[in-house]
């Protein structure tokens, strides 16, 4: 933009003189042509004298009285090429795109879509500094922060779709910390690297927040949750639990009796720890079933009352044969069979992490997750489908006007490896009014579909206003985005060249041109696929699509503040304590040991 000013100021003198110097030259010709028809005549055989092309000359003519002649018959020929210029490929009654050689009809015969103009930009998004931008930063133009504004009446859903390498982190999900610490926003951010933890950790505590970390790589560094008190003696938060487990350890080709003769089990099991023992976690109802041979259960759950909320799962569990019974526990127990290990049991028996806190101060909870195997993904399920009916909770019943105290984020980077979260599709189309909003990041669109089928992953899609599109490189995606910029008119052009030759003397080239319209979609897949690395799509609920650039996090005011730390290095403070306990254990066996004389 800056170049074509300084192009803009250079030109305007220059044409400026030339247009006199024309002007000049036309003046002397006008004048020795009267002259010449005035003395001599067509009829005398001499020619008109030949203007001057001194440049000195022809600028002196053009301020002469007579120059104004030559000044309109150059104005007349500019206007004409002006026209040109600008009127080009309007033949069609339509606008042309020189980039992709286009010309959009205006007839709209078979679509109307189109990239958005500059006042529809202005309707609904905003263009400022990075410095002074508060809405959500979606994308760069003109070394501007494009933004989608606090006070939007679209939701703040977004869906990012980016393959390996698109700058799906460097491009959105810090910039997305980055605004939410400038609007007070509680985040939930999902790590599969560690490396945001690692990046924003400090930076947030910096900011006040409360950061804690559910790691689920390195445990041993991982805050604790204890996931089996969320459910707080309630049968719903139990069957919710049950569900998150089996949906989450089941194979491709589940069965559904196993499966549901599995989660009975399972909700008696958890039902069972949740009324009757003091210290409550996932690993005490691994060790219950491990434990206790079927007849011991059976002795348990026969002192129940039939109020008992394990009574009944307990009960359904029975009546199924010895054969299943059995087949029933040793498939469960190898569900469950993670919590052998010590590790897994203390990241969830202790309560470093409170998941109704964020609703009522600036928290930043950060799930770093495997993308290599999904072992552990029904612990990452458990934690943000208990966030989410925790904070929901909180606000319906506690939050001013029916919202959280402060809004929640989050910001979901690959979004498909954290596991199946219990009817998310609901939950990403009800959060909005309790303060709640949700990015959701992947890779593909197989990806999502794979992890919700049955066009769950619509709804889901369906319900995030914002989508922001950094590339990929598969077709159904690149087909997906195609379709979705949508279906335009363009001009049509045809001509044909008939050449007859059968004798020199007839030969008669016959020529002809037709023009109409087609269609065609806004952005083909191929178009799609071989788009810029720095460049992205936005596409916003009811508006045309816009090519944006991305924003790296590193233009950010913010990206300088950011003091890197180790994932590794953090001690949280369940192994904190289990040390000084080691500690004062090892300090009185010494003082118990007696002293060799």
């Amino acid at each position: 933009m800056k170049k074509n000013k300084k192009l803009s100021l250079l030109l305007v003198p220059l044409l400026v003189v030339l247009s006199l110097y024309l002007s000049g030259y036309i003046t002397q010709f006008i004048r020795n042509y009267n002259e010449w028809k005035t003395e001599y005549g067509l009829a005398s055989g001499v020619s008109p004298k030949l203007p001057s092309g001194d440049f000195i000359t022809c600028i002196k003519e053009a301020i002469s009285p007579d120059g104004l002649k030559g000044i309109v018959v150059i104005g007349i020929i500019m206007g004409i090429v002006c026209f040109y210029i600008v009127f080009v490929g309007k033949g069609q009654k339509g606008t042309t795109d020189r980039k992709r050689n286009i010309v959009y009809s205006d007839s709209g015969n078979y679509g109307t879509a189109g990239f958005m103009t500059e006042d529809e930009f202005n309707n609904v998004l905003e263009c400022c500094s990075p410095k002074n931008a508060t809405g959500i930063i979606l994308g760069k133009m003109n070394d501007k922060a494009v933004c989608l504004p606090n006070n939007t009446r679209m939701n703040k859903n977004i869906a990012v779709y980016g393959a390996s390498g698109s700058m799906k982190s460097r491009a959105f999900v810090r910039n997305r910390i980055f605004q939410a610490v400038k609007r007070n926003e509680s985040i939930f951010v999902t790590d599969p690297k560690s490396e945001l933890y690692e990046d924003m950790a400090t930076y947030l505590k910096n900011n006040g927040y409360k950061v804690k970390v559910f790691n689920l790589i390195n445990m041993e560094n991982s805050d604790s949750w204890n996931c089996l008190k969320e459910i707080e003696g309630s049968e719903l938060m139990a069957q919710v639990f049950a569900d998150v487990i089996i949906k989450n350890t089941s194979s491709g080709q589940s069965d559904h009796f196993w499966d549901n003769a599995e989660l009975n089990l399972l909700k008696a099991l958890i039902l069972y720890v949740d009324r009757n023992y003091k210290e409550k976690s996932i690993g005490a109802v691994y060790e219950l079933l491990s434990t206790k041979s079927e007849t011991q259960l059976n002795g348990l759950f026969a002192g129940l009352t039939p109020k008992h909320p394990a009574f009944a799962p307990y009960n359904i569990f029975k009546q199924s044969s010895d054969t299943v019974r059995a087949g029933v526990i040793i498939g469960l127990g190898a569900r469950l069979q993670v919590f052998q290990n010590e590790i897994v049991k203390s990241i969830t028996m202790y309560d470093d992490i409170d998941l109704e806190l964020p609703a009522k101060e600036k928290c930043a909870y950060f799930c770093i997750t495997s993308d290599q195997d999904s072992t552990f993904d029904f612990l990452s399920s458990l934690f943000f489908s208990f966030a989410f009916i925790k904070l929901v909770r909180y606000a319906d019943k506690n939050g001013k006007n029916g919202r959280c105290d402060y809004e929640v984020a989050f910001i979901l980077d690959e979004f498909p490896n954290i596991g199946g979260i219990v009817d998310f599709q609901k939950k990403i189309s009800t959060v909005r009014s309790r303060g709640i909003s949700i990015a959701i990041i992947f890779q593909n669109l197989a990806q999502l579909q794979n992890r919700y089928p049955s066009n769950v992953w619509q709804e889901i899609l369906g319900n995030t206003d914002s989508q922001v599109f950094l590339g990929c490189t598969d077709e159904l995606t690149a087909q997906f985005i195609s379709n979705r910029s949508g279906e335009i008119t363009i001009g049509v052009t045809s001509t044909q060249k008939v050449l007859s030759t059968w004798q020199v003397s007839n030969y008669a080239p016959q020529y002809r041109e037709t023009t109409s319209v087609g269609r065609r979609k806004l952005m083909t897949m191929d178009e799609i696929l071989r788009m810029p690395l720095d460049k992205e799509l936005l596409i916003l609920r009811g508006q045309k699509v816009i090519e944006l650039e991305k924003f790296d996090y590193t233009l950010h005011p913010e990206a300088k503040k950011i003091v890197k730390s180790k994932a590794v290095d953090y001690i949280p403070s369940w192994k904190a304590n289990k040390k000084d306990e080691a500690t004062i254990k090892s300090e009185k066996v010494k003082k118990i040991v007696p002293k060799e004389p």
